[in-house]
């Protein structure tokens, strides 16, 4: 499973470490997609994108969370899918004529026809009644729902491919540009280790980089900084190693679902 960075601006230059375990990257023009774009700049992206070979990518900070539309739009296939997406905001909200901005993308994913369902985890904000595809699971109903059971779990993801999409401002331990939410990292990692059983992941997008005010950032900073290499970091490695062992499973009874790629 390889993973990916979309170069949308320079946050990474401060993640050494983390920019070590990255397979492959596409350097992208920052104010062409910064906050918002057009739907005809993110088809074009979605164009240069299909040989893009990295299943899991990294995107920079949530200035850049619409490019979602594009990454998820290029693994799709025909069969039904569920948008899973750990978020402090609801990203549904109206956009201007003909744009897609960080902050509506969502209303982009729910028009796909093989989208059965958008699951926005973390988020307090309630969904639009115009958009009866999005639930919205806040923090305190989503650790009640990973503890209970099995078919509590399968409720809301009725289909086997799921594609992630996951803003670090969720977490109550993050220091990102755009606030931090109350989900922990564990309940992260708790609810990926249950999903991974059941279903299969087509494809994860990873946002939410700390960007330094200043040239040189400060010793506040850094800790941010080293914060979102250590996640960085930690999800790569998982998804790395969950590829090795589902490898190790189909080689030894068989496989129990295709791969996606």
């Amino acid at each position: 499973m390889q993973i990916g960075l979309l170069e949308t601006d320079e946050t990474i230059i401060w993640q050494p470490r983390f920019a070590s375990l990255v397979d492959c990257r596409s350097r992208l023009s920052f104010s062409a997609y910064r906050y918002m774009a057009s739907r005809e700049t993110l088809s074009t992206l979605e164009k240069q994108l299909r040989n893009f070979s990295a299943r899991v990518v990294f995107m920079g900070s949530g200035d850049f969370h619409h490019l979602a539309v594009p990454l998820i739009k290029r693994k799709i296939g025909k069969g039904p899918l569920s948008v899973i997406v750990f978020d402090r905001h609801l990203d549904a909200f109206p956009a201007p004529e003909g744009l897609v901005s960080c902050g509506s993308w969502i209303r982009e994913v729910v028009k796909l026809p093989v989208v059965r369902r958008v699951v926005v985890i973390g988020s307090e904000d309630r969904p639009p009644r115009s958009l009866p595809k999005i639930t919205v699971l806040s923090p305190q109903v989503f650790y009640r729902w990973l503890g209970g059971k099995p078919e509590y779990f399968s409720q809301f993801f009725s289909t086997v491919d799921l594609y992630l999409s996951i803003d670090k401002d969720v977490f109550r331990t993050a220091l990102t540009s755009w606030g931090r939410g109350d989900l922990s990292v564990a309940g992260l990692f708790a609810f990926l280790n249950r999903c991974l059983n059941n279903h299969r992941v087509i494809g994860v997008d990873v946002c939410g980089e700390y960007k330094p005010h200043g040239l040189w950032p400060t010793v506040e900073e850094r800790r941010a900084l080293a914060w979102n290499e250590k996640i960085n970091i930690a999800l790569a490695r998982f998804f790395l190693r969950w590829k090795l062992l589902q490898k190790q499973r189909e080689s030894s009874a068989g496989p129990r679902w295709r791969s996606a790629g």
